[in-house]
């Protein structure tokens, strides 16, 4: 990072300004566990676990997360940029794809396409986990 000292102060030139607002921005979209959601989850934690390379035609890259639901926790209703395959691992969820909404539990599998509208919440009393295994395109 290029700085110029002068009796005490740093003077940084608009590269190194451009890289630390780009690090800030990296830090706040990743904080929380690598939530990449933010303020579209509330009480949930997502977690990237792994990211590996795919054999699946169209889709290069396949990328496992996490979201840990707390009771009540909820993921608002959004696009979903890319294809998924989602398992409910503990507890159970509401989905609500589309207007469509019914309830996943332990075990159950389900799919998103690209640029449909999800929503899940935790309506129990206990954590709910969903994986989540992301299709990413090229």
């Amino acid at each position: 990072m290029a700085t110029k000292r002068q009796s005490g102060k740093v003077d940084l030139d608009r590269r190194a300004v451009l890289m630390l607002g780009l690090a800030g921005a990296s830090a706040l979209v990743l904080s929380k566990g690598g939530n990449v959601l933010g303020a579209e989850a509330k009480g949930v934690d997502i977690k990237v676990l792994k990211e590996a390379e795919s054999m699946v035609p169209g889709f290069p890259k396949v990328r496992l997360r996490e979201f840990t639901f707390e009771p009540g926790g909820r993921t608002e209703g959004r696009k979903m940029p890319n294809a998924m395959i989602c398992e409910c691992s503990l507890g159970a969820l509401e989905v609500t794809q589309e207007g469509k909404t019914w309830t996943v539990k332990k075990g159950d599998i389900w799919t998103c396409k690209e640029g449909i509208t999800e929503l899940a919440v935790n309506k129990g009393n206990a954590k709910a986990i969903m994986r989540v295994f992301d299709l990413l395109p090229a």
